[in-house]
């Protein structure tokens, strides 16, 4: 349980016997659906509710392991699913929420909450404001608002108000915390320092208020200025001075802005290393040439090295890219880099972690692994865009106005469908290409057209939206044919679509505002869909599903699926993916050789076998 539940149980242990069972959950419940779903555990159990009182654990402890929420469970089986105890994983999340609210309301913590929040303190005025200014899509998130109001709930308990969040006292506090509430709290506290330019909410919080201490130790926070030398250094790389135009006064860029926050990262990296290291005191530096030399050098790469081995998120790879990255940068801004790139070339760590860039990820591997050998898996797949358009109408199929979080999940599984739509029926194209795509306004590129019977749709990807720019893709069509691609999007334009306010003309039109014009848009505004939001969005609806997989999974599918069919299929891959027969070389070899490896058994058993 978390730091909330233990202080409510703390402070109502004087009125709250300390033995609670499911019976008397079930004799407290008035309402008798809520009864029936009680009564379940006794059937679960194959044992009477007054001997379900959790053991030596707390009851709602013991009910949260038995029966673990669907995001813990992703896409595992439901508990009895040998039973078939469970028709469908809404069907037990709709009674896990029930039967856990009703434990809750047994053991106090309801009552404990609601008088929390009843509470005249610190908090009951800051909370006010942050709620006007949520309305009317204010500049206050109303999912930031949820996260800080779950946040005051725990400082409450604590006895800290807004104006104690220093320095002394949140640390030790978020310390108390299980990882996921302290996630979560780091997240409000986050909020709570971007929002703080607005004299309002500046006004409830200490007046030096930066949660750096929310840094991990391992990672020291740099000083502006040489944030600023890197962000200049990176800048002045990323435009070809040879390739200056007097007439347009322009350069050619070398890289994307997305690309240069990369590197950025890199050089931060460096700065990071050296400090660490002792190799060179970032604070006083006026200047980065320092960092590019043989001592820095030969410091950092031994402590990405060792990092590599001790940090599971830090690999070999990202060391070697992190070599290669400041070795281009610091040539770009004429400096000498030689040395970096022997040590690239030269080093047997380094050539390991380029080596493991020359070739697929081992989750990707996995992935297209198990989509191989599953056909159930491969079905899943490639009807994905029908199963969460399916899932977006049931939400729907109401005559009750939508509840917020109806509505965004109405808006998350529409999106998926048809983003999947033009992923699959379409093509395999990176999710920055797709979510460039505008369906109206001057920047139009996907149209409704019909030739004689036939039904289409038509999107015409910019060279300047695919990847480096350097494949140009034909005009894809998704065709009204059997395999609903065409109706999934057609739908998303007519009904999906609109539920986002900025793409609604009717709600345009009422607030004076513009109409947006991409395909796949912003909640918050008429600007398109952010990449992590699409990220997340795909990752929790494929769960769902019951296939896990991120929105890049859909090329390793495709190339996957294709070449295990033949190695002769490269071709047709590579075409559909938009890139070469080279790169389907490198990341998918793997199929090929399994391929020849299973031919050799194959042909030994037929010598075996006398043939």
């Amino acid at each position: 349980m978390g730091f909330f539940a233990n202080a409510s149980q703390a402070a109502m242990s004087d009125v709250v016997p300390a033995s609670k069972t499911m019976q008397t959950v079930c004799d407290e419940t008035v309402n008798e659906t809520e009864r029936t779903r009680i009564a379940r555990l006794a059937e679960y159990f194959n044992a009477p509710l007054s001997t379900l009182d959790g053991g030596e654990v707390d009851l709602l402890a013991w009910f949260d392991t038995n029966f673990p929420a669907l995001k813990q469970i992703g896409a595992g089986p439901l508990p009895g699913s040998g039973r078939s105890f469970w028709q469908s994983k809404t069907s037990y999340a709709k009674w896990r929420e029930v039967v856990r609210r009703r434990i809750r309301t047994t053991l106090g913590l309801v009552a404990a909450k609601k008088a929390l929040r009843e509470r005249i303190d610190g908090w009951t005025p800051f909370l006010a404001v942050l709620a006007d200014l949520s309305k009317d899509h204010g500049p206050v998130h109303s999912g930031t608002l949820g996260a800080i109001r779950t946040f005051s709930d725990r400082a409450r308990a604590a006895g800290i108000d807004p104006m104690d969040l220093t320095p002394d006292l949140v640390p030790p506090f978020l310390d108390q915390m299980p990882v996921h509430e302290r996630d979560a709290s780091a997240t409000a506290l986050r909020a709570l320092a971007r929002h703080r330019v607005f004299p309002q909410i500046a006004a409830h919080l200490p007046p030096d208020f930066d949660p750096t201490y929310l840094v991990p130790t391992a990672r020291i926070p740099l000083p502006d200025s040489v944030r600023k030398m890197i962000a200049d250094m990176v800048e002045t790389a990323r435009y070809d001075q040879s390739t200056y135009d007097d007439v347009s006064e322009s350069c050619t860029e070398s890289y994307k802005a997305q690309t240069a926050e990369t590197y950025r990262a890199a050089l931060v990296a460096l700065a990071r290393a050296a400090q660490e290291t002792g190799a060179a005191d970032v604070a006083s530096l006026n200047c980065l040439d320092s960092l590019f030399e043989t001592p820095v050098r030969i410091a950092a790469i031994r402590h990405w090295i060792e990092q590599s081995q001790t940090d599971a998120g830090f690999s070999l790879r990202t060391a070697a890219d992190y070599v290669r990255i400041v070795a281009q940068i610091g040539k770009a801004n004429g400096l000498k880099t030689k040395k970096w790139l022997k040590n690239l070339k030269k080093n047997p760590h380094l050539q390991e972690g380029h080596a493991a860039g020359e070739k697929m990820s081992a989750k990707n591997r996995t992935f297209c692994e198990n989509l191989i050998h599953n056909p159930a898996d491969v079905r899943t797949f490639l009807r994905q865009h029908v199963l969460y358009q399916e899932r977006a109408k049931d939400v729907l199929a109401t005559d009750k106005a939508l509840t917020t979080s109806q509505l965004r999940a109405a808006r998350r599984l529409s999106t998926c469908a048809a983003f999947s739509a033009l992923a699959i029926r379409g093509a395999g194209l990176r999710k920055g290409s797709a979510l460039a795509a505008e369906c109206s306004g001057t920047g139009q590129n996907l149209f409704r057209k019909t030739t004689g019977e036939r039904k289409f749709f038509e999107l015409r990807v910019a060279q300047k939206d695919m990847k480096g720019e350097y494949v140009e893709l034909p005009p894809i069509h998704i065709r009204d044919d059997k395999y609903c691609g065409y109706d999934v999007l057609d739908w998303y334009l007519t009904t999906g679509r609109p539920l986002f306010d900025f793409a609604n003309p009717d709600y345009c039109e009422e607030k004076k505002c513009a109409l947006a014009t991409h395909l796949f848009v912003s909640e918050r505004s008429a600007n398109p869909l952010g990449g992590k939001m699409l990220y997340k969005w795909l990752t929790r609806s494929s769960a769902e599903i019951g296939l896990p997989m991120f929105p890049h999974n859909f090329r390793h599918g495709f190339a996957t699926l294709l070449l295990a069919r033949s190695w002769s299929n490269r071709g047709r891959a590579a075409a559909y993916l938009g890139c070469s027969v080279g790169v389907l070389d490198t990341y998918y070899g793997w199929i090929d050789k399994r391929q020849k490896l299973e031919e050799v058994q194959d042909l030994l058993a037929e010598a075996l076998a006398g043939k």
